[in-house]
């Protein structure tokens, strides 16, 4: 049955467009870029607008942790500190927080956005896919800290870190994917707001943010390997600190290719499950 060019409730108009795909479309996301780039605009400036020190603290948060984690992880795993085992902290640090803020932004947008739903009808995605945006603008001002570290620890640039951008768009494929899901059952279940930050806060520790995947690996039987290497955000960490410190970083091609098809299983089941629901979100804000 083809859907009406337009019906009214209370006397306004709601456009719904029948040419709309069912399943994310990259031609839906085009038709609506103007909106796109408004909304991302408009959280950007949201974010920083009434901040004392503004865009600066894309820097300091991540900064911190680095601080933090980095002597931990040169205490544990050298007994003193060395500017390497702060580097290696930053590297997989950054992409988390790449993550994190990706899927705490996703999973909250529908919600937060209730209001756009009144007047115009318009894909949904677009709303979660415009909070990626600024997370990556984060990102990038927060490479500033990879800089200076590598300078500090006289890292080499190897070759590999022409791959990075992929682990990059990787970790953002999580965040994405994991993101819609948390954002669907959000609209239903408001008790979802709690979860969220405890994902996140699990999640960094069952991921070789800290320490290496052989770290963690090591401790394990050998029988649970394939379940830590369940977690997409294994190939993500691992791949990107492969780019940039080169070395050993990829423990077990098998366990890292594992973890990557995990990656986009995450997002096929994501988007699947915002779409099988975008239509209903109205009934739920």
């Amino acid at each position: 049955m083809t859907l009406p060019k337009y019906y009214h409730l209370d006397k306004e108009k709601i456009i719904i467009d029948s040419n709309l795909n069912s399943f994310f479309s990259i031609k839906d996301v085009i038709k609506y870029k103007s909106l796109l780039a408004n909304l991302a605009k408009r959280d950007f400036l949201v974010r920083y607008k009434q901040a004392s020190i503004g865009i600066l603290w894309a820097l300091i948060k991540p900064l911190i942790n680095i601080i933090i984690f980095g002597y931990i992880a040169s205490k544990i795993s050298t007994g003193h500190m060395n500017a390497l085992s702060f580097l290696n902290v930053a590297v997989g640090m950054l992409v988390w927080q790449l993550f994190s803020s990706v899927f705490g932004q996703v999973s909250g947008s529908i919600v937060e956005n209730a209001n756009l739903f009144a007047k115009v009808y318009f894909p949904k995605i677009v709303i979660p896919i415009s909070s990626i945006l600024v997370c990556l603008i984060d990102f990038l001002i927060s490479c500033i800290i990879l800089i200076v570290m590598f300078i500090i620890a006289d890292q080499t640039i190897h070759w590999q870190i022409l791959l990075a951008p992929l682990f990059i768009v990787l970790a953002v494929i999580n965040g994405f994917g994991i993101g819609l899901f948390f954002a669907t059952l959000f609209v239903k279940y408001r008790d979802v707001r709690f979860v969220i930050p405890v994902v996140i806060q699990f999640g960094m520790y069952a991921s070789p943010v800290i320490f290496s995947t052989s770290f963690y690996l090591e401790r394990l039987p050998v029988s649970l390997h394939w379940l830590y290497c369940l977690n997409p955000m294994v190939g993500a960490i691992d791949g990107f600190k492969y780019c940039l410190l080169g070395g050993d970083a990829i423990y077990n091609m098998t366990y890292f290719i594992l973890s990557i098809g995990i990656s986009f299983l995450f997002l096929f089941i994501g988007i699947r499950y915002f779409y099988k629901f975008e239509r209903n979100f109205v009934d739920y804000i």
